[in-house]
């Protein structure tokens, strides 16, 4: 999908959103499903987005990025592997967003994938 495409697909889907709904945790749902980055302060994490609920994000795979290098990159420069499920209070998210490095390989990647379809259905 083009960057175009993409960003129009997001635009239509935020213009459903009124008034107290159109939130962060709401917004953030839009990407269930998908490698995303968040950036929390000066902190920045990635993984797959598992699920939002009222207070929390859940990332599956996650990583801690310590240094991103360009967002064009294929990989972050530098990461820490968190081992396991990381929930981020979403009052603290600033951006939840999608740079080029943020769909490098996760361990277990497949599996979680399988998971997410097992827990949807």
């Amino acid at each position: 999908m083009s960057n175009a495409s993409e960003t129009k697909r997001i635009l239509d889907q935020i213009k459903s959103f009124e008034g107290p709904d159109r939130n962060i945790c709401n917004l953030a749902k839009m990407y269930i499903g998908q490698k995303v980055a968040i950036l929390c302060g000066r902190y920045q994490y990635r993984g797959i987005l598992v699920d939002v609920i009222a207070d929390f994000a859940i990332l599956a795979n996650a990583r801690s990025v310590e240094i991103s290098g360009p967002s064009e990159n294929k990989s972050p420069e530098r990461e820490d592997l968190i081992n396991g499920p990381m929930f981020i209070r979403i009052d603290s998210i600033e951006v939840i967003y999608r740079p080029r490095w943020s769909e490098a390989d996760l361990t277990e990647e497949q599996e979680t994938f399988d998971l997410l379809k097992e827990y949807e259905g």
